[in-house]
């Protein structure tokens, strides 16, 4: 087992397959815009195969792929089927964002594979285009009622945290209230070229319009390793499964299981933290799997009690973020 030296037990591990995506969101990359990864530098499949066979080896009990935009790989499910054929018994998850979604929704059956996040930050036409660049708000919406009519898939929406979500919050939940559906909000965290400014919005704002709009209880048993769970009655009538993950103003980090590899092959122990480990260039050189094995351990075994960030108070709470150390923006770790 991945156990580091503050005995958190790591068996969760997110693979970045590439950094390039078919959006723009103005949180995930700096207005600039970034230099993508050239084909040489990205792991090839054989590799994300290699090295996910190691970390599984080593006690990972769960694989999600990420990107960037995961379906934008054209070897996503050539990876995907290895994956599976080498463990069958893996559990396996995608998160998304949703716009090329419909066309694989039996491959993922196929594969057993059940939990997808999906990343929807607006439920408005403008906002949404405001936010990602691109207009495909009707095609995200088609895809996921696609995939939520085949019964079949763990869904969770991922919706990141702005002014704009508290004022189309009841947007959310009067589209969300009948769905058999997970909705979860998310504190935005900063990064380099996105730091936050005054008007981030902390969860507890978040809360304290919900239970204007119902009747809000938390459901502590079922907590994940990063959300607070919620069950909610919208109106005092529609059911909704709610998540709030508030990595800034109430960090999740003692229980913190995640690993991330990053499309470029390099470990990352913490999100918010510029250690890197460089496997791709170990793997190319053909080093022996106990060396990379103890590389892993050795990255594990330092990672630090947590995150580095620093959240500022002021007359309404949390309200600016400093000390970035991540030396990556968002989209070239991975969601």
């Amino acid at each position: 087992m991945l156990t580091d030296s503050f005995q958190r037990k790591h068996d969760y591990l997110r693979v970045s397959i590439t950094d390039k995506c078919n959006l723009r969101c103005n949180y995930c990359m700096p207005p600039e815009g970034i230099k993508f990864l050239s084909h040489d530098q990205v792991l090839r499949n054989e590799e994300f195969l290699h090295l996910i066979k190691i970390f599984v080896e080593m006690g990972i009990k769960k694989v999600r792929f990420t990107g960037g935009e995961p379906l934008v790989r054209k070897g996503f499910l050539d990876i995907l089927n290895k994956t599976r054929e080498n463990f069958p018994d893996l559990e396996l998850a995608l998160t998304t964002n949703g716009v090329l979604l419909k066309k694989y929704t039996q491959d993922l059956q196929r594969l057993n594979l059940k939990k997808i996040n999906i990343s929807l930050d607006s439920l408005s036409p403008e906002n949404y285009q405001k936010i990602t660049g691109f207009n495909y708000l009707p095609q995200v919406i088609d895809n996921f009622e696609s995939l939520l009519a085949t019964n079949f898939f763990d869904l969770k929406i991922n919706a990141v945290l702005f002014k704009g979500t508290l004022e189309e919050i009841d947007n959310f939940l009067e589209y969300f209230k009948d769905k058999k559906v997970l909705l979860r909000f998310i504190e935005r965290m900063p990064f380099p070229g996105n730091e936050l400014s005054p008007d981030f919005i902390p969860a507890d704002h978040l809360i304290h319009l919900l239970v204007q709009k119902g009747r809000l209880s938390r459901n502590e048993p079922n907590d994940t390793q990063v959300a607070k769970m919620y069950t909610f009655f919208y109106r005092d009538k529609y059911k909704i499964n709610l998540g709030i993950i508030p990595p800034l103003t109430h960090n999740f980090c003692a229980q913190c299981n995640r690993l991330r590899l990053t499309a470029d092959g390099s470990l990352k122990v913490c999100l918010h933290c510029s250690d890197e480990y460089n496997l791709k260039n170990k793997l190319r050189n053909q080093t022996d799997d106990v060396i990379l094995k103890q590389i892993i351990s050795k990255a594990i075994n330092l990672k630090k009690k947590g995150h580095q960030l620093d959240c500022y108070a002021g007359n309404e709470g949390c309200f600016s973020i400093s000390n970035s150390s991540s030396q990556r923006p968002m989209s070239k770790i991975g969601g």
